[in-house]
């Protein structure tokens, strides 16, 4: 934690700065929506350690305790609870929590004795059925308090500290492959530059955490040199399904080690971005909270990029964007089951997809839409949700339909047929893997028509197929409660490669802002090719190169359309092609 804990009359902590989260993760996905970076207990159905504090008690007697939570089943089953937890202070205990509000709201614990002095707190899951905290409120007298859009800066006047501020030359807002590669070229290039991720781990969907493999192509003529930097990322084995799909195939620390090591490139880790400030039609500034530290600090650049792949520094700083609110691709949680030695029953999840009396890959012996069967079928890139809700506004409600269309997944397997009785689920995901949100918009809007067209900007190559997603017809029946979680992949080739235009990698109506990666200046159809990660980092290296030539000029990314696309041309096909070798047949 940041600094010492005082409860006078009444004390608000933060459970994602606790110095110990035991097992639980913190969870900054939906920050902007819900008013916090919460801890989540997945413990796959099994309690997870305590996370604890400590603070300091001015005068010993009862207090109120508030818990800021969620009981995440009562969309679907109101008289139900999956992950519940209580809190603990000395030998005092709080009623169990986290089964009664219906979204985001403050619920009672009770009232308990706190001596004088330090006391250490605990958070204690009871069931390893995602349940989940975001604040944990003290007070001598009962309170009403904030939620939603409210409870976030209510906590940052009560515990964030002013972290300072920070001028740099370019700042790029999230650590995927985007973010990733635009920045070290920038770096590279000379420029003073910044990384924030909001994350302990960079990468995006490519991290231990997500664990999707690197798709698309790089390195062709006449931009040979363009993919040298995702060249430096790329993993070296990948695992596609299963159990196979393992943690350490995504290279964190390597990852990290090659942004830690530019001397010109500062990495923020667990820091999300709050609120910008702007001014005609520019970025001025932009707020980010080290949840972690309780700081916020203030960012200055004339540069920015929004590499956040859901477009959060744009949408903030009023630019304009397009969202898919119904037909869009959704978010997928991979997860899979291990044989093990000694397996433990698994209990029974009533508040899951019931899915007893349907068909799904991996239930019996048929074979999925790839040939694959039994475990290969569980978990993989089609358990998706999320396709007819509003991507950022119910992106908790599409992945909690992930978390229980797996439950009632193994539920069914375990404890209805009698299958997998040697195996244990072992991994799921609990930070979602997102195809499709908020599209920016640039000067072009690229369209799956544009592609008959070459354009006289056209640097980024992109190989994919035209491949967005659909809830798959094959399994309605498992949607009975109307939310499908099963897709196909709809595929038309590309003739690759396609190189997409720069006017598409920064913003018509926010000036210094650049943009790369899923959240580019494309249509819903056009992203199905343009979203995959080789291709983001690509687009990210073009973003790093055209920031050296506005900080050369002094000008915005615009004038380096209108100004200097020679010089940008002539500049990326100068690149000496470093190609490297691409684990697995992931280029289309």
């Amino acid at each position: 934690m940041a600094k010492e804990k005082i409860l006078d009359s009444s004390l608000l902590l933060s459970a994602a700065a606790f110095p110990e989260n035991g097992g639980w993760i913190r969870d900054s996905e939906f920050i902007l929506e819900m008013g916090g970076v919460y801890l989540l207990a997945h413990g796959l159905g099994k309690p997870v350690k305590d996370a604890e504090c400590s603070f300091r008690c001015i005068k010993a007697g009862e207090y109120h305790i508030y818990a800021y939570t969620y009981n995440w089943v009562a969309p679907w089953h109101p008289d139900m609870s999956a992950g519940l937890f209580d809190i603990s202070i000395g030998n005092e205990r709080t009623k169990t929590l986290g089964g009664s509000t219906e979204d985001w709201d403050w619920e009672y614990g009770g009232k308990l004795r706190i001596n004088e002095g330090m006391n250490k707190l605990y958070l204690h899951d009871l069931t390893g059925f995602e349940g989940r905290v975001a604040y944990i409120y003290i007070s001598e007298n009962e309170a009403k308090l904030p939620v939603k859009k409210d409870v976030l800066p209510f906590y940052i006047e009560s515990c964030v500290e002013n972290g300072g501020e920070e001028s740099y030359d370019f700042a790029a807002i999230g650590g995927g492959f985007a973010g990733m590669c635009s920045s070290v070229v920038a770096a590279r290039r000379g420029l003073k530059t910044l990384l924030v991720q909001d994350r302990p781990v960079v990468g995006g969907n490519n991290s231990s955490e997500i664990r999707v493999w690197l798709g698309g192509g790089t390195n062709y003529d006449p931009f040979p040199g363009l993919g040298n930097i995702v060249g430096e990322f790329e993993q070296k084995r990948i695992g596609h399904y299963g159990a196979e799909n393992k943690a350490e195939l995504y290279e964190d620390e390597r990852k990290l080690g090659i942004l830690k090591n530019e001397k010109n490139l500062t990495l923020l880790l667990e820091c999300s971005l709050i609120s910008t400030e702007t001014k005609d039609g520019e970025i001025i500034s932009a707020s980010v909270l080290d949840y972690r530290n309780e700081k916020l600090y203030t960012i200055h650049s004339p540069l920015f990029a929004d590499t956040t792949g859901d477009g959060h520094l744009g949408a903030m700083s009023g630019a304009d964007y397009e969202v898919t609110t119904n037909g869009h691709m959704g978010l997928s949680n991979l997860w899979h089951i291990e044989k093990v030695e000694h397996p433990t029953p698994f209990p029974r999840c009533p508040w899951a997809i019931d899915l007893s009396k349907s068909d799904f890959p991996g239930r019996g012996d048929k074979e999925d839409f790839y040939g694959h069967k039994r475990d290969l079928s569980l978990g993989c890139w089609f358990w998706e949700s999320g396709m007819t809700e509003d991507p950022i506004a119910k992106a908790e409600y599409a992945r909690d339909v992930n978390f229980r269309a797996m439950y009632g997944a193994w539920d069914t397997l375990r404890n209805i047929d009698g299958d997998y009785q040697e195996y244990e689920l072992t991994f799921a995901a609990a930070i979602a893997g997102k195809r499709e949100s908020r599209r920016l918009l640039g000067d072009l809007v690229l369209t799956k028509a544009d592609f008959a067209y070459t354009f006289p900007d056209a640097c980024a190559a992109t190989t994919w197929n035209f491949d967005v997603h659909y809830p798959h017809k094959d399994y309605y029946s498992a949607f009975h409660e109307g939310d499908a979680f099963i897709t196909m992949d709809c595929r038309e080739l590309v003739d690759w490669p396609y190189f997409l235009p720069y006017r598409i990698l920064y913003s018509r109506n926010v000036s210094n802002m650049f943009m790369a990666g899923r959240n580019v200046s494309v249509s819903h159809d056009a992203s199905g090719t343009a979203r995959v990660m080789r291709t983001c980092g690509i687009m990210g290296e073009v973003v790093g190169y055209a920031a050296s030539i506005c900080k050369k000029y002094s000008c915005r990314p615009r004038a380096v359309y209108e100004d200097h696309l020679d010089e940008l041309i002539s500049l990326l096909k100068s690149i000496e092609k470093k190609e490297v070798f691409k684990a697995g047949d992931t280029v289309v």
